[in-house]
This record gives C-alpha cells, sequence and structure tokens, in this order.
C-alpha cells in the first residue's frame, strides 16, 4: 500500500508540528482559558473548510506558534463563529 500524494506540501517538509493551545490559528471564546480540554475552531486557512473543532491537546504540522484568536461561537458543536485572522 502506497501513500497518497492527494495533499499540500506547504506544510509538510518546512513546517514544525506542534499542540493548538500554542497555535496562532486555534480560536476561543472570548472568556476561554487556553488549556488542554478548552475546545476551540481552527482557522487555519487550509483548514477552514472543515470546521474543525479541537482541544488544547490536538495539534498537526499546521501549526503557527502565537497567541490564539477569540470569538463567540469557538467552541460549539459545530462552531459558529468565522475566522477573526
Amino acid at each position: 500500500m502506497t501513500a497518497s500524494n492527494n495533499h499540500h506540501d506547504d506544510h509538510d517538509h518546512e513546517s514544525e508540528w506542534g499542540l493548538c493551545k500554542a497555535c496562532k490559528w486555534w480560536q476561543l471564546e472570548p472568556e476561554a482559558h487556553v488549556e488542554n480540554l478548552t475546545l476551540g475552531l481552527c482557522i487555519d486557512e487550509d483548514l477552514q473548510p472543515y470546521n474543525l473543532r479541537v482541544s488544547g491537546l490536538s495539534g498537526c504540522n499546521h501549526f503557527m506558534p502565537g497567541k490564539p484568536a477569540r470569538a463567540e461561537g469557538s467552541a460549539e458543536a459545530p462552531p459558529r463563529a468565522k475566522a477573526m485572522r
């Protein structure tokens, strides 16, 4: 079985993998604390179409160090917030 090449190479080789709780693409409720089990919306441009609700312990190779964005509705299921970056 071979691996699929149907993905973008933008983040595969030069980006670092990291946790959502330290990523600028993680968007939380306005008053939420940045913690392992806090839920929020992933607002990475490539991943926005999937409307991903992830916890602080989630992570991927689209990681970009920074403070999370904030918007009402980011932790709902499904998230109703729009990306704030």
